[in-house]
């Protein structure tokens, strides 16, 4: 049987790393409100780039510096770094796509030593900070990174795609994608869908997982 060349499109908040780190810049940066902000971005009342335009308001800090302090706090998942290892001696790409901030991405996974391509909104820092979304999609507002148009770009048509992730901004992609990884309420989406989906805790337990598909497609 020819071999099967796979392409893994993971989440970075709460996935690659243990936390969300956006969600620990809000709570130490954004004074009251937010709460309410995040809970109309959940219903779908706000879009992504709506609610991050309305909760950078309430920042009582706008330099980058306060950013690289948070993050300079977040770890990386476990298993992660042997992860990205074993996609590189396999040949397996790996993007990341994240409807997070290309500023504090970029900086942890230099940080950490990683050379990966990633797919994120866009921060500017002046005396505001300013949001765009270079990756949206024209047909839907919801997300400031259309995960969906992004792996059916990047995918090649040899490859089979293996999405990683853990909210609601995956719940669009993993209906394209030919297997899912999910934890939380990712995780709870495609058992709801009825849709197969492999539980994980961490990247160690993809890994172990990957050597039985691996095998099936001996």
């Amino acid at each position: 049987m020819e071999k099967v060349n796979y392409a893994f499109f993971v989440d970075f908040d709460g996935t690659i790393t243990k936390r969300d780190v956006c969600e620990a810049i809000i709570m130490q940066l954004a004074d009251s409100g937010w709460e309410e902000i995040n809970k109309k971005w959940e219903t779908k009342e706000l879009s992504t780039l709506e609610c991050a335009k309305e909760t950078f308001k309430l920042f009582t800090r706008k330099d980058p510096e306060a950013f690289r302090e948070i993050a300079d706090t977040i770890e990386i998942e476990e298993g992660f770094k042997d992860f990205v290892t074993y996609c590189q001696a396999k040949g397996y790409p790996v993007y990341i796509l994240s409807d997070g901030y290309d500023y504090y991405i970029e900086y942890i996974l230099n940080k950490e030593g990683f050379t990966l391509p990633y797919y994120a909104n866009q921060l500017t820092f002046s005396t505001s900070i300013e949001v765009t979304a270079p990756y949206s999609s024209k047909h839907c507002n919801l997300c400031g990174v259309c995960k969906t148009n992004l792996m059916e770009q990047l995918k090649k048509s040899s490859e089979k795609s293996i999405y990683i992730g853990d909210g609601s901004s995956d719940f669009c992609p993993v209906e394209k994608a030919d297997y899912v990884f999910a934890k939380k309420k990712l995780l709870d989406h495609c058992l709801t869908l009825g849709r197969q989906v492999y539980g994980f805790d961490n990247f160690n337990d993809i890994l172990n997982q990957m050597q039985y598909l691996e095998e099936e497609q001996k």
